[in-house]
């Protein structure tokens, strides 16, 4: 049978806690592993899983990721009416503005919902680093004859205590509680040490979900949680996991919950299995960054059957000269070595590194120049930086604080885009 799919990317989030890197760019436009953008994994689990019809909602700081779409994105599309990759940012008008949450976002596109009365509306979110087959989760959801279904991972309770939305489902995985980062998170079925933790994706019919939207729509926005909590009838700050969810559920709709340690894609290993990171804060992103340089990443961006695709930054091949040494690295194109160490480092496009210069735990972002006898460490380099010869980064906390430098829950050093050092 043949199954019709709309999906919707959420791509708006500002990404306050990944500050100065979300400074001039939306969180889904951050460069991630050398290549890409955090939105490509996305996009790429999207096309694999054969969904074609694809709107982008963008909204905060949209340059750089309408740039990233229209020029990486979009001609692998195409405009046709079958596949298409359409970005969709906040309408101006009476009736319309800001997007006030992403249910709101929904709404105020419910008309591209409707348009081709597809069996599915997927709704994701683009601030997630994963590998998925969402057409397993689609079958999931048209098998249960499901209203909504949410995709969760489980994560050991006491991981998730004041972190995550929790997910109480029965023994045939029908969600009979949701809880807001709760103190004590209820197990999931067979597993006390587990709970569900939501990952912000949904799988909805169509009805449902127009219904929903629209009855949230006429009620008054506030972004006081209290006072939503107290009267839901008629306050809301318009967001799928704290208002949507908890409405769906409080009107007996059927919502179903999809186990992603049950999702399996094409080539991937058993370590590979489940891994999913949400990149919410510095360190968290740092630290999504260095899994992939492990000696078997739980993500492997090598499988040729699953490839993450991009915008290419730089046709240009990469170079290494002198007596360069490179260890547990990934160095994108466009790279120039000249007797350098890089050691357990990302680098993006188009940087050069010059002699004796040793750069080591750090993730360091595109068109960036490093001159001689600099040392970089546990640090994250945005893009465009010129770092002056005999320059030490991530070694000296006071010198960095000088400098204005942020500085991670975990002490990784942050260098802004375009810094320039005096």
């Amino acid at each position: 049978m043949r199954v019709e799919v709309v999906a919707f990317v959420l791509s708006g989030g500002e990404g306050h806690r990944l500050m100065p890197l979300t400074k001039d760019r939306a969180k889904p436009a951050i460069p991630f592993g050398g290549s890409y953008r955090v939105i490509d994994f996305v996009l790429s689990n999207l096309i694999h899983s054969r969904i074609r019809k694809i709107y982008v909602l963008t909204q905060y700081e949209p340059r750089s990721l309408e740039k990233h779409i229209f020029e990486g994105w979009s001609p692998i599309f195409g405009t046709g009416r079958y596949n298409f990759i359409r970005l969709l940012p906040p309408k101006l008008g009476n009736e319309s503005g800001w997007y006030l949450g992403t249910a709101d976002a929904i709404n105020q596109n419910k008309s591209y919902a409707w348009a081709d009365k597809p069996d599915i509306i997927d709704i994701f979110s683009s601030d997630h680093i994963y590998l998925m087959d969402i057409s397993l989760m689609n079958d999931f959801h048209l098998g249960n004859s499901a209203d909504l279904t949410i995709s969760a991972i489980p994560v050991k309770c006491e991981t998730a205590a004041k972190r995550y939305g929790v997910l109480v489902v029965d023994k045939n995985w029908r969600l009979v509680g949701f809880e807001e980062k709760p103190e004590k998170p209820t197990p999931m079925p067979g597993n006390s040490e587990y709970c569900l933790a939501s990952m912000g994706n949904y799988a909805f019919n169509l009805k449902v979900l127009i219904e929903e939207i629209v009855i949230d729509h006429l009620k008054k926005t506030s972004y006081d949680r209290n006072l939503i909590k107290s009267d839901p009838e008629h306050y809301s700050s318009h967001d799928f996991g704290y208002d949507i969810i908890p409405a769906i559920l409080g009107r007996g709709r059927k919502i179903y919950v999809y186990n992603f340690n049950d999702n399996v894609i094409i080539g991937e290993s058993k370590n590979e299995k489940s891994y999913w990171r949400d990149i919410g804060d510095l360190d968290e992103f740092y630290e999504a960054n260095m899994d992939l340089l492990k000696s078997q990443p739980e993500i492997n961006l090598l499988n040729e059957k699953w490839e993450i695709f991009t915008r290419v930054a730089s046709v240009r091949p990469s170079k290494i000269n002198g007596n360069s040494k490179i260890y547990k690295s990934i160095i994108a194109n466009g790279c120039i070595i000249n007797n350098a160490i890089i050691e357990k480092s990302i680098l993006s496009y188009n940087i050069t590194v010059e002699e004796n210069t040793k750069i080591s735990g750090s993730f360091i972002m595109g068109n960036n120049y490093i001159g001689k006898n600099v040392i970089i460490k546990n640090s994250i380099v945005d893009s465009a930086t010129y770092i002056p010869d005999d320059t030490s980064i991530g070694v000296n906390k006071e010198e960095d604080l000088r400098r204005n430098f942020s500085f991670s829950r975990e002490g990784i050093t942050i260098v802004p885009r375009k810094y320039r050092f005096q």
